[in-house]
């Protein structure tokens, strides 16, 4: 599931600190133009989205993350590779895109794998 930008820059703020527990007002302070009620609702989506738990403490809702940047990351990558017919085609030009470092870390990851 894509994040719209306002709902990926607030997921920043939490990626960067994810062990982390933050109210309305804490992460209304990363976003300065922003009205607190606004990020209020982006917050309660992400939490509908499964992407932020929701915690009441009290009178405040505390926002964690789900979990991490990778996850996500990884998650539209199978989404991606879900939406066509040939996934071996997509992987194959995929892996040719890719920069020689990122090639050879993979490769040095598989091999890793079998021996195991």
């Amino acid at each position: 599931m894509k994040l719209g930008d306002l709902e990926r820059e607030v997921m920043e703020v939490f990626w960067a600190e994810p062990s982390r527990s933050l109210t309305v007002r804490e992460v209304t302070t990363h976003f300065p133009k922003h009205a607190y009620t606004t990020i209020m609702t982006i917050l309660s989506r992400l939490a509908t989205k499964g992407f932020l738990i929701e915690e009441k403490i009290g009178r405040l809702n505390s926002f964690s993350a789900a979990a991490s940047r990778e996850d996500y990351i990884t998650s539209l990558i199978l989404e991606a590779l879900s939406g066509t017919h040939d996934r071996q085609a997509v992987l194959a030009r995929f892996a040719e895109s890719m920069p020689p470092g990122d090639r050879k870390y993979f490769s040095r990851m598989f091999n890793r794998r079998s021996e195991k």
